[in-house]
């Protein structure tokens, strides 16, 4: 059973601990190179600082996270960062965190959505593709854009369903399936 939450400011140490648990070629996939531990620290310390423009979805199955995104805000625009662990990929757990983060950036008025995508990272781009952001070869990688739709009723819905189905998992992990 899938489960996603936001963390708050003060748990960004857990998607730090969370990274550095990943295998090598996961956080290569990601961030295009290698990153050792010292480098992950330092990152999350400068999101932490920024609290405000930086927020993490995590996916999560039977209690244990599985992914996560990463969402940059920006004045109108939003960066997304997607990562699954390699034991869970193929398993619809991008795709689901990918519709939750958009549906997020719509209720919060964000116009613009980007990614970068890592040329060898195929995963992320048919990702992309699969939510209707456009892929350009940017000099070998790729940067992937979206207009996002203003929110609308059924947006506002969409995101109040998914925070309850989260809720009644917590107490009731055997009846709710968000596969």
């Amino acid at each position: 059973m899938l489960t996603t939450e936001f963390l708050s400011g003060n748990q960004f140490e857990e998607y730090g601990s969370w990274l550095k648990a990943q295998d090598p070629e996961t956080i290569s996939e990601y961030f295009g190179c290698a990153l050792g531990p010292e480098a992950i620290d330092n990152l999350v310390e400068k999101f932490s600082q920024n609290d405000q423009q930086n927020h993490f979805l995590i996916a999560k199955i039977k209690h244990q996270w599985v992914g996560t995104i990463h969402i940059a805000t920006h004045t109108k625009a939003v960066e997304f960062g997607v990562i699954v662990a390699m034991l869970h990929r193929r398993q619809g757990i991008a795709n689901a965190m990918m519709d939750q983060a958009i549906t997020w950036a719509r209720n919060r008025f964000y116009t613009d959505l980007y990614m970068h995508c890592i040329e060898r990272n195929s995963a992320i781009k048919r990702l992309c593709q699969k939510h209707d952001l456009k892929v350009r070869n940017m000099m070998g990688d790729s940067q992937a854009d979206l207009i996002l739709l203003p929110p609308t009723p059924f947006t506002y819905l969409k995101e109040q369903m998914t925070a309850q189905h989260n809720l009644l998992a917590k107490f009731f992990p055997y009846q709710y399936s968000y596969q």
